[in-house]
């Protein structure tokens, strides 16, 4: 999949920066603004363009030769900027600022932001209109945001973390002909989380390891007057489409990346006898649906992530690792109970895999040559510094993605659970960053109309394949 963001990368090129342009212009004039005005969004694009096609590549390349010593910087002289969507960093980024800044002088104010998944990429749209993009956001490995390529900086310079990383993670966080993009920072896991407590009260003495045997939990759950899970149907696209939705490409030997790119090219993959899709339905029709609480279709994530912090219902389906620290908020007893498993979509317990989410950060471009040297400085500290990596590991519970990286014995159990899985090849990266975020809205109505029995699987499924021979013919821009 890298070789197809390589092969893309040039033909999309100009193409996408004419695209997001429009994009960003067409949102200043009907009125959607950051914090700043239209006007600078207009001025802003103009420059980006204008400077993308005047400065030479002699120029560009000295450019990058030329290292600026960022703590000589005059003090408080830079401000930051950082947005990605990790809602769960709201409470807790402070510590990190602040002591970043304690290292570094020549830093003014860090203004963070932490908007939810569903949010993001609007908020990314307004900023860019608004002349006001921040200085780190999350681009994320794969196709999926690749209009944002072109705002962001080259980090096989200037970032010391480009060192530590290996071969793998270089090549993932290339993209096209803008270079190596993508600083891969933490890893997530979802799948499904038990209340270990619930689960040996009501018998069992592992998690369930097929779908029949979730099937069986499930049963006796009920039996006992035990709501087994809350769905949160309402957000299509952080549980539907995303987190649960792709576990039949998961799945695959391959972790679904053959068909997948046979799906993008437009090719019928007979998904009404594709063992895993069968398989995945099966699991909503015999078990998520249900099983589920009334009212799931228009149910929030944080209706059922409270349900299950506060020990009324056994499983959180489709979340995971990166709850640590709203376990931690809301009930803190509960991470003594509490365990990291996969969702299991098939009877054959050898398939079923965890899935797995590399959480990144990108620096964007910015006239200042400053500006740009300490956003890679920050993002390489983010990365990579000993505090950063106790923060990431101890008070968010996510395991660090550099392998270098020392790992901490005071790791919450949830995130050993991920690293254990990881190690015992029971997990593999989630492939939706592979898919274009143009087909998104598309893919989430699908899967809403599934679930509230407004379609039947046949539909669903004829609908699923459409959307990617839509894609193919070019439908979706």
């Amino acid at each position: 999949f890298n070789n197809f963001n390589k092969r893309k990368g040039k033909q999309f090129m100009k193409k996408r920066r004419v695209a997001a342009l429009f994009m960003a212009a067409a949102m200043a004039v009907t009125g959607m603004t950051g914090c700043g005005s239209s006007d600078t969004a207009t001025t802003e694009a103009a420059k980006t363009e204008a400077g993308s096609e005047a400065v030479s590549k002699e120029e560009t390349e000295a450019a990058k030769e030329k290292t600026i010593d960022v703590k000589s910087l005059p003090a408080g002289s830079v401000d930051l900027s950082i947005m990605l969507p990790l809602g769960q960093w709201t409470d807790n980024f402070n510590t990190l600022i602040d002591a970043y800044k304690a290292e570094h002088p020549e830093i003014g104010e860090i203004t963070a932001t932490f908007p939810g998944s569903d949010k993001y990429d609007d908020l990314l749209v307004s900023a860019l209109s608004a002349g006001e993009l921040p200085n780190i956001i999350n681009l994320g490995y794969g196709v999926r945001r690749q209009d944002w390529w072109q705002y962001c900086e080259d980090l096989s310079t200037g970032c010391p973390a480009y060192e530590m990383l290996t071969d793998a993670q270089i090549e993932n966080g290339t993209d096209g002909d803008y270079g190596m993009l993508v600083l891969p920072m933490t890893m997530e896991g979802t799948g499904i989380l038990y209340n270990t407590k619930i689960l040996e009260e009501t018998g069992w003495d592992h998690m369930p390891e097929t779908r029949d045997e979730l099937l069986q939990y499930c049963k006796d759950l009920k039996e006992k007057g035990i709501q087994p899970f809350m769905l949160p149907w309402a957000e299509t696209y952080l549980n539907l489409f995303n987190n649960v939705g792709n576990y039949w490409l998961l799945d695959k030997p391959d972790g679904g990346k053959e068909t997948l790119a046979k799906l993008m090219n437009g090719e019928d993959v007979d998904l009404a006898n594709d063992p895993e899709m069968t398989e995945l339905l099966d699991t909503y029709e015999q078990i998520l649906m249900p099983y589920a609480q009334e009212g799931a279709v228009s149910a929030d994530k944080w209706t059922c992530r409270n349900a299950f912090f506060a020990e009324e219902c056994a499983m959180l389906i489709g979340e995971g690792s990166y709850e640590t620290p709203n376990i931690q908020n809301a009930n803190p007893a509960l991470l003594d109970h509490v365990k990291q498993g996969i969702l299991p979509i098939s009877n054959d317990a050898s398939k079923n895999k965890m899935a797995i989410a590399t959480i990144s950060i990108s620096v964007t471009k910015n006239d200042d040559p400053n500006v740009v040297a300490c956003a890679k400085d920050f993002a390489s500290w983010l990365v990579s510094s000993d505090t950063a990596r106790l923060w990431h590991q101890e008070t968010m519970g996510s395991p660090t993605s550099i392998q270098g990286l020392e790992v901490s014995d005071k790791l919450p159990v949830i995130a050993k659970d991920v690293i254990d899985t990881i190690d015992a090849g029971k997990a593999t990266e989630n492939v939706f960053v592979y898919m274009p975020s143009s087909i998104y809205t598309d893919m989430q109505e699908n899967w809403a109309k599934y679930v509230a029995g407004v379609e039947t699987r046949e539909q669903f499924l004829e609908r699923y394949q459409q959307i990617f021979k839509d894609l193919k013919d070019g439908i979706y821009g």
